[in-house]
């Protein structure tokens, strides 16, 4: 090992020593490497195509990297993205040009490359900064964890020519890959604003339910052997029906809430219904429908209507959340499904836990088939209907359903492309991560979907032998006894009570911080705390003994964290402050003082919500 080629590997070493170690066991000589008119040295390298590529110029990379870089501006930007590191030219100048408080991360496909350039070239000022990062050929789950908790609001993509023409594919899909986990970090932010109160409350209020219902683990593996039709609510749903009643004796059905009332208005009685968003209107999805056989797997944070609209047995899932596990320690365990954004990735989970094989799904169109949004005849087509006036028609909703976000045209099952959005390809690419050999898209119209087998039920052969499913649901649910035991009862009620002592104790001790760091703020924001260094120590003392309080809440700290997610995640992703104000390591700490007492105050509401519902 060379000289030039040690201190590199040490210097990433002490970064990322898993790449450093698998740099060392390279050897590829087919790289040529070429002296440019300057001296620097220029890696020759054979593309896909078979074609050889000068990654730099061979007349003066150092020239060229300059000209490059001059054209960017990293202003306002937190995270830049580059694509392609070739012989760091361009990065060394970059390095120089970007902020340190900027993370710069860097992916290259040829891990051989890397190689040649850390052998020829001394890289210890563009590796060693803390704000950079140097991937090679970076799987999608190192992709996330390199994510998580970076600032990205504001990214800058930098498509290096030279490097990326080698394997043009790659990088695109890179882009690809980075830009759906930014879209989906921005969907967890958004929902996380809008639902985390509702969940709690929703939880709340349906302590009841909890408490005293069946878990969904109780059907875990008990279907080995027995194939599931899960019936999403896409447009093609409608075109499916005949195909789902025709194996309805065969094959385990699952609706999706969205999609139930469709099911059963066309004589088909789902086994199982799926229900997890917890807003209002998802409950109207059952009402007027009377008694059922069908048995509903909930969330336990959906809204509490639901349970007096389903007219049929109930089955709910554990709480998802760690903060809120207490209730299913005293509750027992319920088992719990897998979350991907949409009921229908429930739906599927809950297929795959129960032992069906294999797992059918219709109805997943996740485009706009024939320009619409859901199936006809399904509740939200209703919906549509029903707000539709003489300037309002259903043709006019579904022209803004599909302005909401820029047009993508993908693959279709059927072969043409489908018009799809951002926002239904993040649950394509949650399909694609499964790999799921045993899962059939027989979905009649819509996304293709990689990874899985993609045969429109039209083409697919389903000859399975009948099977009593009622009979089998029926046993398993029986031996359910109704959870009215009064000693969980006297347990959930003490937890509870424990929890309200805390949270007042730590209300008015919130109150107090919060004030300490808006005055903490003001007084850097004036300057003021260069001048008055003995108040700022005592801030800072107060402030230090506030976190001591509430780490020693035992109880309830974690519920509070629960209620406030949308606070953690904006303060460690980077996200704009509501104030507006960056750089401010006093304001990020008034946001988090604010938002934990808002949660108290919220807590202390629904706890009493909670034991009154007891």
């Amino acid at each position: 090992m060379n000289d030039i080629l040690n201190r590199n590997i040490r210097t990433l070493a002490s970064k990322d020593i898993e790449l450093s170690e698998r740099l060392k066991t390279i050897h590829d000589d087919s790289i040529e490497l070429i002296e440019a008119k300057t001296g620097d040295i220029v890696p020759c390298v054979n593309s896909e195509d078979g074609k050889k590529i000068f990654v730099h110029s061979r007349v003066d990379p150092v020239r060229e990297a300059e000209r490059f870089v001059a054209e960017i501006d990293p202003s306002g930007k937190d995270l830049i993205i580059v694509l392609g590191f070739g012989f760091g030219y361009h990065c060394e100048i970059l390095m120089k040009k970007v902020s340190p408080e900027v993370n710069v991360i860097v992916i290259e496909k040829d891990k051989a490359l890397l190689k040649k350039v850390f052998e020829s070239r001394d890289l210890e000022k563009i590796i060693k900064p803390d704000n950079f990062y140097l991937l090679a050929d970076p799987s999608e789950s190192y992709l996330a964890d390199i994510f998580r908790g970076k600032p990205s609001r504001n990214v800058l993509f930098i498509t290096h020519r030279g490097s990326t023409q080698l394997s043009p594919g790659y990088y695109q899909n890179i882009i690809s890959i980075i830009k759906s986990y930014i879209s989906t970090k921005d969907v967890n932010i958004a929902t996380l604003a809008r639902f985390e109160k509702t969940w709690g409350s929703n939880t709340s209020r349906n302590i009841g339910v909890i408490s005293r219902s069946c878990g969904v683990n109780l059907f875990f593996n008990q279907f080995s052997g027995i194939p599931a039709i899960v019936a999403a609510a896409g447009p093609s749903l409608t075109i499916s029906l005949d195909f789902i009643k025709s194996n309805a004796g065969k094959a385990l059905i699952i609706a999706v809430d969205t999609s139930y009332k469709l099911l059963v208005d066309n004589g088909i009685i789902p086994h199982f219904c799926i229900s997890v968003d917890p807003q209002l209107i998802n409950a109207r999805y059952y009402e007027g429908i009377g008694k059922t056989d069908t048995i509903l797997v909930s969330d336990p944070t959906v809204h509490p209507s639901i349970f007096r609209y389903f007219k049929g047995r109930i089955s709910v899932t554990g709480i998802a959340f760690d903060m809120m596990k207490w209730i299913d320690d005293i509750c027992g365990e319920k088992g719990e499904l897998t979350h991907g954004g949409s009921v229908s990735t429930n739906a599927y989970d809950f297929a795959k836990r129960s032992g069906a094989s294999p797992v059918v799904i219709v109805g997943q169109d996740l485009s706009f088939t024939s320009g619409l949004a859901h199936a006809k005849g399904s509740y939200l087509d209703e919906q549509i209907h029903n707000r539709t006036y003489r300037f309002n028609n259903a043709q006019m909703y579904n022209r803004r359903q599909l302005a909401s976000l820029p047009a993508v045209y993908l693959k279709g099952v059927r072969g043409d492309k489908v018009r799809t959005n951002q926002k239904m390809m993040i649950f394509q690419n949650w399909f694609e991560k499964r790999n799921d050999a045993d899962l059939i898209n027989a979905t009649y119209n819509g996304v293709f979907i990689n990874g899985v087998k993609n045969i429109p039920h039209d083409k697919l052969k389903f000859d399975y032998p009948e099977a009593d499913l009622w009979k089998k649901i029926d046993e398993l649910y029986s031996k359910f006894s109704d959870g009215t035991d009064s000693g969980r009862i006297i347990m959930l009620k003490t937890k509870i009570d424990d929890m309200l002592v805390e949270i007042e104790r730590l209300i008015p001790v919130l109150e107090k911080a919060s004030g300490y760091a808006s005055e903490l703020s003001g007084m850097i924001d004036s300057g003021k705390d260069k001048t008055d260094p003995g108040k700022m120590s005592f801030i800072l003392k107060k402030l230090t003994e506030t976190d001591r309080f509430i780490e020693s809440m035992k109880n309830s700290k974690g519920l509070i964290s629960f209620s406030i997610q949308r606070v953690i995640h904006t303060i460690t992703e980077g996200y704009e402050l509501e104030s507006n104000k960056e750089g401010n390591a006093a304001e990020r700490s008034l946001f988090l003082y604010r938002g934990l007492l808002e949660g108290a105050l919220f807590n202390r509401k629904i706890l009493g919500k909670m034991r009154l519902m007891l």
